[in-house]
């Protein structure tokens, strides 16, 4: 009797554990099912933002390809910008012409300057010899254009004096140096004359020396394009 009451109580203690693991393993089901649901979501999320992905790539890409198929386009025009450029102003070399860069401009140098005397618009010797040489240039290349500029120094037109200021002391000299390369048979629509005063120093000191006015005194040949081709070109880029 003892060992049949052990045996009942042994065996309602297992059957405790067997209803316990029961409900363990139903809510371990339920756990796997929920489990299962997140996965699957997580899942769809991850495949839609894979393909979300994939799409903004290939658009990338495209886009990226388009722009490299412009620069490539536009390195070309450029090229050919280039070209245009260089054969244009290779014409005035062949020419014999000799360029500096300015600020506003291309100037053409001279074998020696274009001087004159404090207050004078009077072309001497040396200076005319230089103006003949140019002359000679610009019949040969007739195409060539000048903006012949004149300058004087520092020191301000005394009372009385010829001209009222330096102003239009410079664009005598500018109207000067034009007259005497039309006398030599150069054609005058090749030729503007400007007059700049003295607010284009070339030459600076603290003193303001003698050599350093008379330095200022001289006349510039600023190369005047011609740009048209090159803007109709510009245009056509657009």
């Amino acid at each position: 009797m003892n060992d049949k009451t052990t045996i009942g109580q042994v065996l309602a203690k297992n059957q405790e554990t067997v209803e316990s693991l029961k409900a363990n393993v139903a809510t371990l089901e339920s756990e796997k099912e929920e489990l299962g649901k997140i996965l699957e979501e997580k899942t769809t999320e991850l495949s839609d933002e894979i393909s979300a992905a994939n799409d903004e790539l290939m658009s990338t890409k495209k886009t990226l390809e388009e722009m490299e198929a412009a620069v490539a386009a536009r390195d070309s025009q450029l090229t050919i910008v280039q070209e245009k450029v260089s054969a244009t102003f290779d014409g005035y070399k062949k020419g014999g012409f000799d360029l500096t860069n300015r600020d506003n401009g291309l100037v053409i140098n001279t074998p020696s300057p274009v001087r004159f005397r404090s207050g004078s618009t009077r072309v001497d010797q040396d200076s005319k010899m230089v103006l003949n040489d140019l002359a000679e240039k610009l019949k040969l290349n007739p195409r060539v254009k000048l903006l012949v500029e004149g300058h004087t120094d520092s020191v301000p037109m005394k009372e009385g004096a010829r001209f009222r200021n330096n102003k239009e002391l410079s664009t005598a000299r500018a109207n000067r140096v034009v007259a005497e390369l039309v006398k030599m048979g150069v054609n005058p629509i090749q030729l503007t004359a400007a007059g700049r005063g003295d607010t284009m120093p070339k030459f600076q000191d603290e003193n303001d020396s003698e050599e350093v006015r008379a330095m200022n005194r001289r006349t510039e040949f600023v190369l005047m394009a011609d740009v048209g081709p090159l803007f109709e070109m510009s245009q056509g880029m657009n």
